[in-house]
């Protein structure tokens, strides 16, 4: 059985100033053991989903099948969960007696985890001195405590640098192979999802499509072609061009994207102005087809 599994969940919040407004619609997802990258903008049913799951929010509809026992389950906020007024050690001391765990298993519990995120040498440090990656990983080891089989991440690296994020994927990769956790990562970055066994794309609080990253990237072919005019005319003219050479195209005004491409190709546009470039699918690509899809399905050239 996946330790995540959710049927047909339905999500509706309720305003008195507005209508009701659908935050998640008939999701399904299962995950077991691997990283799990929920893709989309915000508003798009992220972090409701990963409240289902935390059991924080009861679904007006669906069944919802997860750990049985929330200390099984931890979470990494968009802001840290710790008191920077306390060492990074008496943070993590507080999570394990939350935690009911006895003392002494707190204490081997703070030392092997400080030690696997390197920080041991910075337990006695209060968090107001750190640096945000520091900070990071202080906040993954207190979410590790438990150690839980299920470890939820909203938006972990806001605010991180390029090189603490580095230094943060690189830690959760290393630490949930260690404990055989499934994570599920809530994000609006391609990069960081190309980090995940799994991307489930949404929009709208809906499913747009569930795959590898490697695997919605090769639908795309080897190469795509990004092709930028400068009116409504060329833009109109190239997607005759790539309709008639059996090219599924998205058009973004003034850009047009194409599938399947090559340099070859390319030269034949009818628009000599055009800005044109061939490189391999982008996982922001595959975002921008079948979340297009979702808005307009009936444009031509768009994948329904």
């Amino acid at each position: 059985m996946s330790s995540i599994n959710l049927k047909e969940i339905r999500v509706v919040y309720h305003s008195s100033k507005s209508a009701e407004r659908i935050a998640l619609d008939s999701f399904s997802l299962q995950a077991d053991r691997e990283m799990l990258a929920l893709l989309g903008p915000n508003g798009a049913g992220k972090s409701t989903l990963l409240n289902v799951i935390s059991q924080s929010i009861i679904p007006g509809s669906g069944e919802v099948i997860t750990p049985s026992s929330r200390e099984s389950v931890s979470i990494v906020f968009q802001t840290p969960a710790l008191d920077e007024l306390l060492t990074i050690r008496e943070n993590l001391m507080v999570a394990g007696a939350l935690h009911n765990l006895p003392k002494n298993e707190i204490n081997q519990r703070v030392e092997d985890i400080a030690n696997e995120l390197g920080i041991s040498d910075r337990l006695n440090d209060q968090v107001r001195h750190l640096s945000g990656g520091l900070i990071r990983r202080a906040d993954l080891a207190r979410a590790l405590i438990p150690h839980p089989s299920v470890l939820l991440l909203d938006e972990p690296t806001t605010g991180l640098d390029i090189d603490a994020r580095r230094g943060f994927w690189e830690t959760i990769d290393r630490t949930r192979k260690q404990y055989g956790m499934t994570v599920i990562l809530a994000t609006h970055l391609t990069e960081e999802a190309d980090h995940a066994d799994r991307v489930v794309m949404i929009r709208d609080g809906k499913k747009i499509i569930d795959d590898s990253p490697n695997a919605l990237k090769t639908t795309f072919g080897d190469r795509i072609i990004r092709v930028n005019v400068k009116s409504d005319s060329d833009a109109d003219d190239v997607c005759r061009w790539l309709s008639q050479n059996n090219i599924e195209y998205l058009s973004l005004g003034h850009l047009i994207i194409g599938k399947n491409a090559d340099a070859a190709f390319a030269s034949s546009c009818p628009i000599g102005s055009a800005e044109i470039t061939i490189a391999p699918p982008a996982l922001s690509d595959v975002y921008t087809f079948y979340a297009q899809s979702v808005v307009s399905e009936s444009d031509s050239g768009v994948l329904s």
